[in-house]
C-alpha cells in the first residue's frame, strides 16, 4: 500500500525485507523494477516534520538497483542499467517480439511451442535476412508455468528494428497457420511485450 503512493501521515520509519526479491525475476526490467519499488517506499520516510529512516535487508548490498536506491541516484541507476541492456541488446536498444503459448495439456503446449520454435529457426536459417536481423530465444517454459489450469510457454524474437520481427512474424503465421488456430491450445503474439513472466 505504500510503495502504491498512498501518502500517510507520521511514517518515520520503512522496513523493507528482501529488498532484492525482484532481482531473481527472469525480466530484462526485473533492475528497474526493484529500484523503482525501493525508491518509492524509501520515499515514504520522513514526509512529515518528523525525520524518517529506511532500513534494507538484503542479499545483495552491492547490487547497482540497491546502491542507486539507497542513496536516491537516479542518474547512477540509469547509467549502469543503459549499459546492462545495450550490452545485451534489450530494449530500448532493440525491439522484441513474445510469443505466448498456453494450453491444459502439458505435453501438447510444450509440443506446440517447440515446433514454433523450430519453425522460426528454420525461417532464420533459410533466409539471410532473417538470420542476420533476428535472434531467436527459446522455447521456454514460462516463470509462473501454469495460470487458470493452462501451461504456459514462450518464445522471445528480438531485433535492432521492428520491421524483421514483424516480417518474420508475418511469414511464420502465413507458412504455419495451423500452429495458431489449435482448438485447446492458445498463442498471443505481444509485440514490445511487457509483462515478462
Amino acid at each position: 500500500m505504500i510503495a502504491k503512493g498512498h501518502d500517510y501521515n507520521n511514517i518515520t520509519l520503512v522496513g523493507i525485507i528482501c529488498a532484492d526479491l525482484g532481482l531473481n525475476f527472469p525480466d530484462f526490467r526485473a533492475g528497474e523494477y526493484t529500484f523503482q519499488t525501493l525508491a518509492q517506499v524509501a520515499g515514504r520516510a520522513g514526509r512529515g516534520v518528523a525525520p524518517g529512516k529506511v532500513i534494507l535487508q538484503t542479499y545483495n548490498p552491492e547490487h547497482f538497483s540497491i546502491l542507486s536506491a539507497k542513496d536516491h541516484d537516479f542518474l547512477s541507476f540509469y547509467n549502469k542499467e543503459a549499459n546492462f541492456r545495450k550490452i545485451l541488446k534489450y530494449p530500448p536498444f532493440s525491439k522484441m517480439i513474445q510469443i505466448k503459448i498456453s494450453g491444459k495439456d502439458k505435453k501438447k503446449t510444450e509440443q506446440l511451442a517447440r515446433n514454433m520454435c523450430k519453425a522460426c529457426n528454420d525461417l532464420t536459417k533459410n533466409d539471410r535476412y532473417f538470420s542476420q536481423n533476428v535472434e531467436i530465444m527459446g522455447p521456454i517454459e514460462a516463470f509462473i508455468s501454469r495460470v487458470a489450469n493452462k501451461y504456459r510457454w514462450q518464445i522471445l524474437l528480438k531485433s535492432p528494428n521492428t520491421a524483421p520481427l514483424h516480417k518474420l512474424v508475418e511469414k511464420l503465421m502465413h507458412e504455419n497457420s495451423g500452429m495458431f488456430n489449435k482448438r485447446n491450445i492458445h498463442v498471443i503474439v505481444d509485440v514490445d511485450p511487457v509483462f515478462m513472466m
